[in-house]
């Protein structure tokens, strides 16, 4: 993935609970995954959302939250106490639910073939 599609991908996240603008490298080298998946669509249907609830404290709570036009939403959340740990395992959700509703849609929609 480039880095102009990365950038423009970044511009797509909302910050919530516990996440500031100071994290945004961060989420940034920590979402490469997601981003290269979601590569595919136009960044203007995306919309990410990160919030790390009570961080630094026990119980700490991640989540990630994907929004694709066409897609259902999509959330991963962990408990993990590490924030990259946790915003890694939070991605590994998202991904597998990304994979999974593309892979859906595309089974309803068969691609014409011409006979």
């Amino acid at each position: 993935m480039n880095a102009e599609a990365s950038r423009t991908l970044i511009e797509r996240v909302r910050l919530e609970d516990g996440a500031t603008t100071e994290d945004l490298h961060f989420i940034e080298r920590a979402l490469t995954q997601l981003f290269t998946q979601l590569s595919r669509f136009d960044p203007q249907m995306v919309d990410i959302g990160v919030r790390f609830k009570d961080r630094g404290r026990p119980g700490m709570r991640t989540s990630l939250e994907l929004h694709v036009q066409g897609l259902p939403a999509m959330v991963g959340v962990s408990d993990l106490s590490d924030t990259k740990d946790a915003l890694n395992d939070a991605e590994a959700k998202v991904l597998a639910q990304l994979r999974s509703n593309v892979t859906r849609r595309s089974d309803h929609h068969p691609r014409r073939t011409n006979v």
